[in-house]
């Protein structure tokens, strides 16, 4: 009789667990059309939501949308774009880059098991166009990434509009299609690279060696006026970095620079307002 006695006692143990479980609500989907707007970083960061995740947009303080560009951003594995968005501190790193550019930080894969959550540039600065409040600038386009963004990047290399690329410890895998990317174009556009290694060192040397005119750099210097006209002209620069793979993103000391010499413009600083100079009175006469 023991034994049918302790069956059933733990039939009724589990059932009784279960139903004293506090019920979780199911995650919430992303919804369209939930837009936050906040100052940062001397700024204006505006939050989007969207069926793809959610969307970042930046602008600097004394933006002008005449000359400005557009960097598209992509993090690596093990982080969201919000958790990188805060604890990488970009919008600081955009604003201390010193670039007039609309600044877009996009959702992606978390690990390799995710799909890539904007396979068409296309389609992003379509969303972006139709959900900001502001027009899309028509300046350079600069896509930077970091890590397992090669994923996002390897999909977008057919737009014509990607011609200026910048990997963060990205090149894992896509050596043959970045070559391909890199090879000079019979419609005269000039596709360039910047391309930063550690954790990738092996895969970007020998990538580098397959490109002609390569400018190296052992290391990545503190300012961007260190850089030769050579090195930021030429179709691939390989820096070799003395900081390690999530240092490059979160140290404040590589992403400002290397944007710095990009295609992008400076922001002009705001004209001091002229001062206004009033006559001096005349001394009053007494009689």
């Amino acid at each position: 009789m023991r034994g049918p006695f302790l069956f059933l006692a733990f039939i009724g143990w589990m059932l009784a667990s279960t139903w004293c479980q506090p019920a979780f609500p199911a995650p919430v989907p992303p919804q369209e059309g939930v837009d936050v707007t906040n100052p940062e970083a001397g700024g204006e960061d505006l939050r989007l939501e969207t069926r793809h995740g959610p969307l970042h947009l930046w602008r600097p303080a004394n933006y002008d949308s005449r000359t400005a560009g557009i960097v598209v951003y992509i993090h690596g594995y093990l982080t969201s774009l919000d958790q990188t968005w805060a604890t990488d501190r970009l919008a600081m790193q955009f604003h201390d880059s010193g670039r007039n550019a609309l600044f877009i930080a996009i959702e992606a894969p978390q690990s390799i098991n995710e799909a890539v959550s904007w396979t068409s540039l296309a389609d992003l600065l379509r969303t972006v166009e139709d959900r900001a409040p502001y027009p899309l600038p028509h300046g350079p386009l600069v896509v930077m990434g970091h890590s397992a963004a090669y994923r996002t990047i390897l999909l977008w290399l057919n737009d014509p509009r990607v011609q200026y690329v910048i990997l963060l410890d990205a090149l894992y895998i896509g050596e043959p299609q970045f070559r391909i990317w890199l090879s000079p174009h019979s419609r005269g556009r000039t596709h360039r690279m910047v391309l930063v290694a550690n954790d990738t060192r092996r895969q970007s040397n020998q990538f580098s060696r397959h490109i002609y005119g390569t400018a190296r750099r052992r290391s990545i210097p503190a300012k961007a006026t260190s850089f030769t006209l050579r090195e930021t002209q030429s179709r691939l620069l390989y820096l070799r970095s003395q900081y390690d793979h999530n240092e490059i993103i979160n140290g404040g000391m590589v992403i400002p620079v290397l944007l710095q010499i990009s295609p992008l413009k400076a922001v002009t600083p705001p004209k001091p307002r002229p001062v206004r100079r009033t006559a001096p009175k005349s001394p009053s006469v007494s009689n």
